[in-house]
């Protein structure tokens, strides 16, 4: 099963298979059920003989086999996702939101600040809004085991993109850059206390998160599909497009 997982959680690392979401944001993929427990590996692979390409299809497969469990609950400007404890996988699902797009008012919007939470709502929507940024709020302080992202997002031309102005900016002094260390956001030499000083360099670009993996993998032939299946145990398990006798992912 496709899992999103935040990039800065220190249980993932680069000996997980990792794929490019948001910047805040990576699809794991997970053995199960039950899902979220242990997330595929690249040892995992070669030991399966299976590639990156065909794990994908296999869980984004699964996770449209079991979408018909997805529900939608509450009353509109806000509503909820409910998916079994995994509601932010169902963002991988393109036509489910495809279907849900028309409905809302505006763009379709989502927050998603915990594995387990999905909240719905429309970018014409003011009182949505709001509320979609006090339910993400609600659920950082109240300290998911599995958060993902502050951010707002939006879907848009099929893509989930970060909504600008997702969340308002908080009064206060100017928090450090990640990477910066000590130094401080205005470079060497400045330990925060006091104003910031003005300098008049550029702030550097902040770089786009990539997978922390990227090394060959082999290839491995496709399956041929043409072969008659082999007897079923009671292990096995059947998706759409092949059949193992390896747990779902």
């Amino acid at each position: 099963m496709p899992l999103l997982v935040s990039t800065a959680d220190r249980t993932v690392d680069e000996g997980h298979v990792l794929d490019e979401f948001t910047d805040r944001i990576a699809i794991a993929y997970s053995f199960g059920p039950p899902f979220g427990e242990r997330l595929v590996s690249w040892s995992d692979l070669e030991r399966l003989a299976i590639n990156r390409r065909t794990l994908r299809r296999v869980a984004i497969d699964h996770l449209y086999d079991n979408l018909r469990r997805a529900q939608i609950h509450g009353r509109p400007p806000a509503l909820m996702l409910s998916f079994e404890g995994l509601e932010s996988s169902v963002l991988l699902a393109e036509a489910f939101w495809d279907e849900l797009a028309p409905r809302v008012p505006g763009e379709l919007v989502v927050g998603v600040p915990a594995r387990d939470v999905v909240i719905i709502t429309g970018s014409e929507s003011p009182p949505g809004l709001s509320k979609a940024r006090r339910a993400v709020e609600r659920v950082f302080m109240a300290g998911d085991r599995h958060p993902l992202s502050r951010d707002l997002l939006v879907w848009r031309q099929g893509d989930w993109q970060p909504l600008l102005g997702g969340r308002p900016e908080r009064p206060g002094p100017r928090p450090p850059e990640p990477g910066w260390g000590r130094a401080g956001p205005a470079g060497p030499g400045w330990s925060g206390g006091g104003p910031r000083p003005v300098s008049s360099a550029p702030e550097p670009p902040q770089r786009r998160w990539q997978p922390p993996r990227q090394r060959p993998e082999p290839d491995y032939p496709e399956p041929d599909y043409r072969q008659p299946p082999p007897p079923r145990g009671p292990r096995q398990w059947e998706s759409r497009t092949r059949r193992s006798s390896a747990p779902p992912q």
